[in-house]
């Protein structure tokens, strides 16, 4: 019996050797790697007017270069109304901050648009006062998307990459991944989603679809 205990930390010791030796031991904390994260979504409707606001923190200036740079925060705002011919203004309030900007308006999109640098919202809800130059006013109430049990950003990085461990390996060298991440939070019909790329040196984009709640892969594309 004490032969055998002795015997156990050599063991150990081996263990640890060979696991050093295949690279099994390092890691890399993918997070770090992460060039744009969409993390919330607010969506409000009164009659034909539409509010839908995302927060992004991102690399600035945006770069699918396979480099992560500098990150900052952004909260956009996209404004959908039956007049076009109007200058629009939106008001709201996050974290106690009341926050107001004129729409610039989006000719491709069809929207009117804003974007401010503020820290991630908390709230559930967004209640927004859009204006317009005719004294129209509009008070839209829009809503997270987010619901309870979706993944966080570490968990859904934990997931994809153990369903993709080829394509991430293939980037993966000791404890540093030679390329950006992109993740953008979806919502489409009623469901969410989150958007994954994996963008090497070479700007090459390998995008993968998976599920917000399980962090299960629903589709892949090739660059």
């Amino acid at each position: 019996m004490k032969k055998k205990l002795l015997l156990l930390p050599l063991a150990i010791a081996l263990l640890c050797l060979s696991l050093l030796a295949t690279g099994c031991a390092t890691s890399v904390d993918l997070t770090d790697y992460v060039s744009e994260y969409r993390s919330r979504i607010y969506i409000g409707t009164q009659d034909e007017t539409t509010v839908f606001a995302d927060y992004t923190v991102r690399e600035v200036p945006y770069l699918a270069d396979g480099n992560v740079g500098k990150t900052g925060t952004l909260f956009e705002i996209a404004v959908t109304v039956p007049d076009n011919t109007r200058t629009y203004t939106a008001t709201y309030t996050v974290g106690g901050t009341e926050y107001r900007a004129e729409l610039s308006f989006d000719s491709v999109r069809m929207v009117h648009t804003c974007s401010q640098s503020l820290p991630e919202p908390q709230e559930s809800e967004i209640a927004f006062r859009i204006t317009d130059d005719e004294d129209g006013v509009w008070e839209i109430t829009a809503q997270s998307v987010a619901g309870e049990g979706m993944l966080d950003l570490p968990a859904l990085l934990s997931a994809v990459s153990a369903d993709q461990q080829e394509r991430f390996a293939a980037l993966t060298d000791g404890n540093t991944f030679a390329g950006e991440i992109y993740v953008r939070l979806l919502h489409e019909d009623e469901g969410n989603y989150y958007y994954v790329g994996l963008t090497d040196r070479s700007g090459q984009t390998f995008s993968i679809l998976a599920d917000a709640n399980t962090g299960e892969v629903l589709a892949t594309k090739e660059p």
